[in-house]
């Protein structure tokens, strides 16, 4: 069945198919779209007269809508016809099945349909719909069209807030106040660390240039070829009644003490002492006492006998005035010592009662020098100095001296003030011997190489102390390569 279309030569208005009037937001029904324009647009466009007809009848399929600009043609038939798109067009049609809202930009038709139609996301459309139905989101970047897509409630993701420039932040935003302050607090923690460091590095920069101006200094390496590890000979000597061992030897005075520390290169710290009246082979001179060669020779030829002896290089000499221990002792305040046998003896002027006293520095020095009432003779003088020499070294490196800088000042001029090194060590060297020392008693490794005779005659009819062996060599080469056990030591007999 066909169907005429309207007589378009008619006057627009007498016409029976009238134009809608454009709703306004007060007269606009309920879901409708309104449309934001200018105060400029709201009157209402003159219907434009429509081009004379064609005589060409239409099927019942609707004729596409004019998209021509400024077009004013609608088309009414039973079925639908879509809206005009075109720019500027001011027709709308509100058709039984619901039509597509216009998408041109700047068009002011709107539909009120059904169901819900996709919003316009055109760049500049004014066009808005709430749609039942979610519609896809425009991600168009032109910021003219809708910020927010309709969603379901089930799909409905809150947008972040918006910041308003004025606009007072929210109570439930999250505090930032604290930050600034604990900033604050880190740098004055940093602040005051670092000027801790430097206090500290100063006040231990002035000890060492403090020891190094008081500490002695003497020519004693024999300059053989060095030999693997490191190796330290510390001399006791009584020359000098103050222990300040400080320009030059005596040539009657003799070592009272002799005892060599080694770290191997696998890094085994032991302390050997070597009795004093030990028998050996004194370079130049031939077989005597070990002690001997200080008087011999001084300083430099006891190196060179115990380096024949040992077969070790010796890489370091440090000589301590035995006078200088009651200063030594007292500056860190008295050391605890031990021995197990009762004593009254004349000569070193001790009195002792067996057991473990604190002692001051006198009695801690007549404690080192007691031989003649000691059932071991030199071996138990030898064990009870490396007890007193063990003692200070702890206490003068124990927090208590470190954090007092009166008493670290006390301990590093008593202790400056005692020694003589030879000339190419300084008082870094010293302490690089205590830090063996402790390693060496921590481990247990000290002690005496193994002895045949307490009691061996001489050919000059003297009393000395024989080594197994004459030298120990299985010893002394245990000892090179950082072999030794703590079983290795003290045998005797």
């Amino acid at each position: 069945m066909r169907t005429r279309q309207a007589d378009s030569s008619q006057n627009p208005s007498s016409s029976p198919q009238a134009t809608y009037p454009v709703p306004t937001p007060a007269s606009s029904p309920k879901g409708a779209y309104p449309v934001p324009t200018p105060a400029s647009s709201t009157r209402r466009s003159a219907p434009v007269p429509n081009p004379p007809a064609t005589p060409d009848e239409t099927t019942v399929a609707p004729n596409p809508p004019s998209f021509a600009p400024s077009s004013g043609n609608t088309a009414t038939s039973r079925t639908p016809a879509a809206p005009s798109f075109a720019p500027g067009s001011s027709d709308a049609a509100t058709p039984r099945t619901p039509a597509a809202p216009s998408f041109a930009p700047g068009s002011g038709n709107t539909a009120t349909p059904r169901t819900p139609a996709a919003p316009s996301f055109a760049p500049g459309s004014g066009n808005a719909a709430t749609p039942r139905t979610p519609a896809a989101p425009s991600f168009a970047p032109s910021g003219n069209g809708p910020r927010q897509a309709s969603a379901t409630r089930s799909q409905a993701v809150p947008a972040d807030p918006v910041p308003t420039p004025g606009a007072t932040p929210s109570r439930t935003a999250p505090a930032t106040a604290p930050r600034p302050r604990r900033k604050r607090r880190r740098r004055l923690v940093l602040k005051t660390l670092s000027v801790l460091l430097v206090i500290v590095l100063a006040w231990g920069g002035f000890l060492v240039w403090d020891a190094n101006t008081n500490i002695g200094r003497v020519s004693a390496l024999s300059g053989a070829s060095d030999t693997a590890g490191t190796t330290y000979l510390l001399a006791g000597s009584d020359s000098r009644a103050d222990g300040a061992v400080q320009d030059g030897f005596e040539g009657s005075e003799r070592a009272d003490s002799i005892m060599l520390v080694n770290i191997a290169a696998n890094g085994q710290a032991v302390a050997v002492s070597i009795p004093r009246d030990t028998y050996a082979e004194i370079p130049g001179v031939g077989w005597d006492k070990i002690n001997a060669s200080y008087a011999y020779g001084g300083p430099q030829l006891l190196v060179e006998t115990v380096e024949k002896l040992t077969g070790l290089t010796v890489d370091h000499f440090v000589q301590i005035g035995m006078g200088a221990v009651p200063d030594m002792v007292d500056a860190v305040g008295g050391v605890e010592l031990c021995y197990d046998h009762d004593s009254n003896d004349e000569y070193s002027g001790l009195n002792w009662t067996a057991g473990c006293h604190t002692v001051d520095g006198p009695t801690a020095l007549q404690f080192s020098r007691m031989r003649y009432q000691d059932p071991e003779g030199d071996i138990g003088r030898t064990k009870r100095q490396r007890q007193v020499i063990s003692k200070v070294v702890s206490e003068a490196a124990s927090p208590a001296t470190l954090i007092n800088p009166a008493r670290t000042l006390r301990v590093e001029r008593a202790g400056s003030k005692s020694f003589t090194v030879d000339e190419d060590s300084s008082i870094m060297t010293v302490a690089s011997l205590v830090m063996a020392l402790r390693s060496a008693s921590s481990d247990e490794l000290m002690g005496v190489p193994p002895i045949e005779s307490l009691d061996y005659t001489t050919s000059a009819g003297a009393s000395a102390v024989l080594l197994r062996d004459e030298t120990a060599p299985d010893f002394f080469a245990k000892l090179r390569s950082g072999k030794l056990t703590t079983s290795d030591l003290n045998q005797i007999g």
